[in-house]
Parts: structure tokens; sequence; C-alpha cells
């Protein structure tokens, strides 16, 4: 099957994304969103770029590129990190992701507008069932939203900056490795998330102090989410494009929703699964090739 290696990378970067909506939602019971994100963002970048560095992964960047990868780090992780952390605290995190499956929706458009690549009656129609599969999965019976409004807004927020990320590391993947992209792109949030971090919650961390139930999925969300799944991700898009590796993410909202229902009980109104099955339509109508 061509690009086979491409579509198992992007199905286990989806799961390692999906279950950090779950280690996140645990972390934040201990922890405040900068401390968390400050921590797994210095985890992430100093073991990718060491490890590249000694197995000679480690790409050297061209001076008129450093401007597109500190674009690339300020939408994501920065923005985005800011937009999910922060919205997780206010909804579930099933509604979180299936908000976060809308990226898909304004993908074809901007894979048509900056990389030429057709919006074939396939894509638009998918994209189209994906979002009104979103739709049913934050409502309830009452037909209103079955979330926090803000929380909704700050996933927006995470929602376009994935967009302008998706963007713009299809333009660097041409040129770095994954290894290299997703190391820089992590040491430079850090760097925007440090003084956060010590301002506003580095007493309150110390007098925390270490708590394995807050710690673990910090390391998880730093290991598989940060370094992982965007590695995967990034070889994904090299060999996809921008269309149809992001698409994918519709099948977080589904991994979400079990682990959820798995780990904490957590059950949905019978239109919110219907919700989840039509975002799955949706995704494998987006795949199919026009003639």
């Amino acid at each position: 099957m061509k690009n086979f290696g491409a579509y198992v990378s992007i199905v286990i970067s989806m799961f390692f994304w999906s279950f950090s909506f779950i280690w996140s939602k645990e972390a934040l019971s201990i922890y405040q969103p900068f401390t968390i994100l400050f921590f797994r963002l210095s985890l992430a970048s100093v073991t990718l770029l060491g490890f590249s560095k000694i197995i000679g992964k480690l790409n050297h960047i061209k001076k008129e590129d450093w401007k597109y990868l500190f674009l690339l780090s300020f939408f994501e992780p920065f923005l985005y990190f800011i937009g999910e952390t922060f919205g997780l605290q206010r909804v579930s995190p099933t509604i979180a992701a299936v908000l976060i499956a809308t990226i898909p929706l304004f993908l074809p458009f901007v894979g048509f507008y900056f990389f030429n690549e057709k919006l074939t009656k396939f894509k638009i129609s998918g994209t189209f069932l994906s979002f009104i599969g979103v739709i049913l999965v934050i409502i309830n019976a009452n037909m209103t939203l079955n979330a926090d409004f803000s929380g909704i807004l700050l996933l927006l927020l995470a929602v376009f900056s994935a967009v302008a990320y998706t963007t713009l590391v299809s333009k660097l993947s041409h040129k770095y490795n994954a290894f290299t992209i997703v190391g820089w792109q992590s040491l430079l949030a850090l760097i925007g998330f440090a003084p956060m971090f010590f301002f506003f919650e580095f007493h309150e961390t110390i007098s925390t102090g270490w708590v394995w139930k807050g710690a673990l999925p910090i390391v998880l969300l730093g290991l598989f989410a940060s370094i992982f799944a965007f590695v995967f991700f990034t070889y994904s898009i090299k060999k996809l494009g921008v269309t149809k590796a992001g698409v994918f993410s519709n099948v977080i909202p589904v991994f979400v929703s079990l682990f959820s229902f798995l780990l904490y009980a957590e059950r949905l109104l019978f239109i919110n699964y219907l919700g989840i099955i039509v975002v799955v339509c949706g995704l494998f109508l987006s795949q199919v090739k026009a003639k």
C-alpha cells in the first residue's frame, strides 16, 4: 500500500494526542497550566534536541528559515497549548477533543490556497459532514451548548493556531527532518512560557512540591504528546500533504470518548455519540480519491 508508513505514523500521532487530553486533565488537578506547559516543553526540547545531536539528525537551520521557525513555535506549541490547556479547565476532554477535530474543516482551503492541492468534492463533503458531527457532539437534548462558552473560545484559539502551524510545518518539512523541527519549536515555545511560569506560578508550584499524580501525566505529555506525536505528524504531512494528514484529527474525539468512558465512566447523550459517528464518516469520505 502506497504511503502505508505515513498512515501508520498519523494514526500513532492521533492516538498520543488523544491521550494528551486525559493526561492534561489529570495534571490540571494538581498543577496550574503554565507549570504543566513549562515542564512538558522542558522535557521535550532537551530530550529531542540532545538525542538528535547525538545520532546526527539535528539539521542546520538556514538564516532565512528562522522567521518561519519562530512563527511555527508561536502558533504551536505556544498559542495552541494556551488554548487547549486553559480550555480543558472549563470543558470535558471529549468536548475539547471534538472541537479540536474542526481543524480539518479549514485545511483543504489552506492546502488549495498555499500549496495548490486540489479541492475535490469528497474533501469538501467529508469536512462539511465532520463539522455537522462536531455540532451534534457539543449540544444537548435541548439543542443548547453542552459546554462552557469561554472554554469553547479557548479551544477555537487552539484550532486556528493548529491551522497556521500545519501550513508552516508543511513548508519546513521538505527542508528539515522532524527531529529538528519539533526540537526547535519546543525550545522556542519554552522560552515564551518561562517568564509566565516564573512570574505567575513558580511559588505555588514550589509549595505544592512533587506530586506523582500530577507529575506523571506531565512526563507522559512531554515524551509522547510533545515528541513522538509531533515527529510522526511532521513525517506524515511530508508524505500525505496538508489536507489528508490534517483530516485524521477527526479520529481524536473517538479515541478520547472511548478513553474517558473506560477510565472515568464519562457518559454522553445519544445525540453526542451519533455526532462522533458522523465525524468518522466524514473522515473516510474525505480520503476518497476523485477520478
